[in-house]
């Protein structure tokens, strides 16, 4: 390391480290620290970033530039304005669109913002088109200018100075202080809570959103002048980066860390801005901080997850009775073949220069196929897949110029761009939705501004060979065309197999339920990584595309702005749609391509896939399907069929209230058990703590093989963190898990699960968009797990040997009238049979079962311990049920144990364990509900159930 002193210069290893550069990023930090409130606050109250954000700022710029440069009035009268608008603007947002969101997944409410990004963008170039620049954007007046050291300290950086902490202390005082303050903070916290206390949470958010507004304008009005050659294209993104960096360090929770944070940004911006070297690594090193930062933030517990419900992927399923009707079976061949034709003969009859379009449509569409199976199917947002579309690219350019063979270059930029896909999305394997969309964000930005400029990659552009067909290369667009439609078909046939697969099903399971999912053995984070390789090199394949169809590659080909683009034309399209890729693209990029729509045409076309986002959950697509589904209709009329009753035989099962379950013989084998006269779970001094609450405190117990053990408490006593502990889904603080004994007290969930150790979950809530046959193969996936690889391909082996299991369990437990149903649709006790089916697909050694009676009928949970009691008669199944139906745990167990507090206080026959003094003070009480709920006293109701293996279970 080099320290030189020169001049008032203060350098080390080639950075300026003086006291100018640290007191100018301390300036421009207290900005962006106002930034990253704004950030915070809007995530409290929507919870989900804004990626609208930074355009809102640089729209109160351009308002600014309008007022003063073009209107000429006062700046001190045109920043106050300017804000004001930007303020209005924010919270019309809130009211206009993210409240109609309501009840959505929040992963839709930060696409909708990215529509309104583009449309605040191009409306702000409408109203200053050159104004927003570093140049000659307007300096607050009546400040005075002077040179710290060798840096010249301007108006902007004195405003900065005086107004930054006025306006932050302004707002933690108004925050802490004032009724509104305090009332936005109690809505975000817990909006319900804040409602029964008469505070209007929507309010409470609106108000949020218009302060965040206010503050993106001022800190974009007081940084543009202090940024040489900025334009208001990449404002917007520069400033939300910026921001997001301190509040993401801050957890999108804590404002004085944000302000905190956002300081070391500004001086660490000032230091790499001193080095000619370094100037153009801000955003990869911002980027990086931010991914750090995503990396050391804890895990979501259950309770800090997303419960908002998906909607189902793909069409509907046709009546049963449409599957002989040879017009509707042929629909879809003969349209097929029809749009192919049409796509190949298109290359015969337009110019290169249309051609040309249509390559870049192909190319988009692939690129968007990507984002269909990591949003679509998956449900988590990647921002970063023009990126890995550019890198794929780039890699296929140079390998095929190398090596003189193109189809190592196809090869090595797929890979490329999968392999590159995986490592920035390892941190979104902990955190869901804001770490992928986040992160995939900073590296959109970073590949852009620096890693594509490497002379590895693009540098000042390349050439880029042309595929050969049987010696004739295709150096015409129109030549080139067909091998880009080739491509998208091999894309198309990928996606479709994925999606439809075991692997497709899986991410479905993963985002409607992540640790159900676990529970069923799924693994969640080879699956994950899995996905980003695939969605990774599906874009790259698309880059592949557009880089080879390209006279001179550069880094102009792919702008960080169109990963925004080819999310726009995927939720366009219908995000549940293989097809929907295609849709979008033809509309938001061959559409301004052959017609030159300008500045308002653009505008308009932003409004549109806004309005999709908001009006159409299934996207354009979704017309086509309802379209579709008219046609069928129509046939099936003139086949003689009446469309009304075969649909309602489809979605009007009779809901019975109880059917027959037959469990002899259901395994050729049964689960295999540990070494005879060992106990088969114990637990020796497990503890967890959260804080300063003892979840579980020093808890032991021993259960034997066959077993069924009986934990009661009041809530709160730490029952279900014992089963979280004991399951893998909660770190033990300390203790073991012992498992047939070895040592699981450091397994996965999926692991233990794998092994026999299998838990259920007190909402039985499973996948609300699977059918009940589809949930039932999930739990498949430990005796015929799915292989991506094949999957892809189109192998249908593992499913077939998962589809035999489900349909032999679903019909042994009498679900066949629900097979077809999604979760969503069932009763409570109709998905506990669910729930169980999937549990005995997984062949259990030990089965914890938390409140298995809850939410269902006193005659449901009566049938329903009958069939628990089968279960371990014709298995030999061990279980430990947490129970608060006291009269149905004494029917079923051999031995109970009492918590509270995190210990156990009793143990021993059910009656013994009830009638413990600590039992009767804590738990039971005078209460005669919990003794009662389930019929007559337990001595009086048998503990070992009917002789024969055929009895009555509750749906």
């Amino acid at each position: 390391m080099t320290l030189l002193l020169t001049n008032g210069l203060v350098a080390v290893g080639g950075f300026d480290v003086g006291i100018d550069r640290v007191v100018i990023g301390l300036f421009s930090g207290l900005t962006y620290g106002l930034l990253a409130v704004g950030l915070v606050l809007v995530y409290r109250s929507s919870r989900f970033v804004n990626f609208a954000y930074g355009s809102i700022g640089a729209f109160g710029a351009a308002i600014l530039a309008l007022f003063v440069g073009d209107w000429g009035a006062p700046y001190w009268i045109g920043f106050p304005a300017a804000i004001l608008v930007a303020a209005a603007l924010s919270g019309a947002i809130e009211v206009g669109v993210v409240r109609r969101l309501a009840g959505r997944p929040s992963l839709i409410g930060m696409i909708a913002t990215l529509g309104l990004s583009q449309f605040i963008l191009i409306s702000a170039l409408l109203i200053n088109s050159d104004g927003v620049s570093g140049f000659t954007f307007p300096q607050p007046s009546y400040l005075p200018s002077f040179t710290m050291g060798r840096m010249p300290v301007g108006p902007p950086y004195i405003a900065m100075f005086v107004l930054g902490p006025l306006v932050l202390l302004g707002l933690a005082r108004f925050l802490r202080h004032s009724r509104h303050g305090l009332a936005i903070r109690a809505a975000a916290d817990d909006p319900d809570a804040a409602s029964l206390e008469g505070i209007r949470a929507p309010r409470m958010a609106s108000l949020a959103w218009a302060i965040a507004g206010g503050i993106a304008a001022f800190s974009a009005i007081l940084v543009t002048p202090t940024t040489s050659g900025q334009s208001i294209e990449t404002l917007g993104p520069d400033l939300l980066l910026k921001g997001l960096a301190g509040a993401v360090i801050a957890r999108m929770s804590s404002i004085p860390i944000a302000v905190g944070a956002s300081l070391g940004v500004g001086v660490l911006e000032q230091v790499l801005l001193s080095n000619p070297d370094t100037r153009d690594l801000v955003p990869v090193v911002l980027g990086l901080v931010i991914v750090a930062a995503l990396l050391r933030q804890p895990e979501l517990g259950r309770a800090g997850q997303e419960r908002i419900g998906w909607r189902r992927i793909g069409p509907s399923p046709l009546p049963a009775a449409y599957a002989d009707v040879r017009a509707i079976r042929l629909t879809p061949v003969v349209l097929g073949a029809s749009l192919a034709l049409v796509a190949v003969s298109l290359a015969y009859v337009v110019s290169n220069e249309t051609a040309s379009v249509l390559t870049s449509v192909t190319g988009f569409a692939l690129v968007g196929l990507s984002v269909g199976l990591i949003t679509g199917v998956a449900g988590q947002l990647s921002l970063g897949q023009f990126a890995y579309a550019g890198i794929g690219g780039a890699v296929s350019v140079h390998l095929a110029t190398r090596s003189d063979n193109f189809v190592v270059g196809v090869v090595g930029g797929v890979v490329a761009a999968g392999l590159v896909s995986a490592l920035v999305g390892i941190p979104a394997l902990r955190l869901k939705g804001l770490a992928l969309a986040v992160s995939t964000l900073a590296f959109a930005l970073a590949t852009s501004a620096w890693v594509l400029r490497l002379d590895l990659f693009l540098g000042d552009g390349v050439s880029p060979p042309k595929p050969t067909w049987f010696g004739y290369s295709l150096e015409l667009s129109r030549d080139y065309y067909l091998f880009a439609l080739l491509m998208l078909a091999l894309g198309l046939w990928v996606s479709a197999n994925l999606w439809r697969s075991g692997f497709g099903r899986s991410l479905q399971a993963l985002r409607d339920n992540e640790d159900a999912a676990r529970a069923f053995t799924v693994p969640s984070r080879r699956r994950k990584l899995q996905l980003y390789f695939t969605a990774g090199a599906l874009a790259g394949l698309g880059g592949v595309v557009i880089g080879h169809g390209q006279s001179q590659l550069t880094v102009n080909s792919f702008p960080a702005s169109a990963s925004i683009d080819v999310v726009a034309l995927t939720v366009v399209g219908g995000l549940g749609l293989v097809l929907g890729p295609l849709v979008g693209s033809l509309l938001i990029v061959g559409l301004p391509s052959l017609v030159a729509l300008g500045l308002p045409g653009q505008a308009a076309l932003a409004v549109g896939w806004l309005a999709v986002v908001v009006l159409l959950p299934d996207g354009l697509g979704g017309l086509g399907i309802r379209a579709r589904d008219r046609w069928y209709d129509l046939l099936a009329t003139r086949a003689g069929i009446d469309p009304a009753s075969a649909r309602a035989e489809l979605e009007d099962a009779p809901s019975p209230l109880r059917a027959t379950a037959r469990l002899e013989g259901l395994f050729e084998e049964p689960p295999a058990v540990g070494a005879a006269g060992a106990p088969q779970l114990v637990v020796q001094g497990l503890a967890r703590r959260f804080g300063g609450v003892v979840a579980v405190d020093q808890v032991h117990l021993e259960v034997g093989r066959g077993e069924i053990l009986g934990i009661i408490g009041p809530n709160g006593a730490g029952k279900t963190t014992l089963f979280e502990v004991i399951a893998g889904f909660t770190a033990a603080d300390a203790g073991q898990v012992l498992f047939e004994g070895v040592d699981v007290t450091r397994s996965s969930p999926e692991s233990r699960a794998m092994a026999g150790l299998v838990r259920s979950f007190q909402d039985a809530a499973l996948f609300s968009t699977l059918t009940v046959r589809e949930t039932v193969m999930i739990a498949g996936e430990r005796v015929a797990p799915s292989n991506v690889l094949a999957s892809a391909l189109g192998t249908r082996l593992p499913d077939r040997r998962k589809a035999a299991q489900a349909d032999e369990l679903i019909e042994r437990m009498g679900l066949g009238p629900f097979e077809g149903r999604t979760i969503a649709e069932l009763s409570t006790g109709t998905r506990r049979v669910v729930e169980l089916t999937c549990l005995l697909a997984l062949e259990p050694r030990v089965l914890l079962l938390d409140e298995p009676s809850a939410g269902i009928a006193q005659s449901e949970s009566e049938a329903l311990g009958s069939l628990l009691l089968d279960i371990r008669r014709e298995l030999g199944t061990t279980m430990i049920v947490i129970e608060h139906d006291l009269p149905l745990l004494a029917r079923l167990c051999d031995r109970m144990v009492a918590m509270n507090l995190g210990r156990l206080v009793a143990s021993g026959t059910p009656d013994e364990v009830r009638a413990h003094p600590a039992v009767v003070e804590s738990y039971l009480g005078s209460s005669a509900a919990a003794n009662d709920r389930s019929g007559p006293h337990l001595s009086s109701v048998p503990r070992t159930g009917s002789d024969t293996m055929t009895l009555t279970t509750p749906l």
